[in-house]
């Protein structure tokens, strides 16, 4: 299965969906604790409570995107598929693996946030 500029773009579109996925993992409990402390109020914000009821939904997208953009990202080119030249310009892995593991990080501490913030907002 040779890579193609198709592929390459379908690699890049995963981890975009990973990274929007991301994201919306923390609209629920980091985003609004983020806009409150630069001084943003708004009662928008109280709303942004209510997708917490569907934490585990962006988070199983979220997991999926990611780990379909790291298979992408981490897997092996056959040097088959190179042998006519189509791999010249390949795609920057290193940039992709990079922001793979920023969106894994933020989807990480999206998840355990709720769990730990009782500690850090009691000090």
């Amino acid at each position: 299965m040779a890579d193609s500029p198709e592929s390459d773009r379908t690699a890049w579109a995963t981890t975009g969906l990973g990274i929007l996925g991301a994201l919306a993992m923390t609209s629920c409990c980091i985003l609004p604790l983020v806009l409150v402390s630069f001084g943003v109020t708004g009662v928008f914000i109280a709303q942004l409570g209510a997708l917490y009821e569907y934490k585990w939904i962006t988070f199983t997208l979220s997991a999926a995107f990611i780990g379909y953009g790291f298979w992408k990202a981490y897997r092996p080119i056959p040097a088959v598929a190179c042998a006519d030249g189509s791999c010249a310009r390949p795609m920057n892995r290193t940039l992709m693996r990079a922001i793979l593991w920023i969106a894994t990080a933020i989807v990480a501490v999206a998840v355990l946030f709720p769990y730990v913030s009782p500690y850090f907002l009691t000090f």
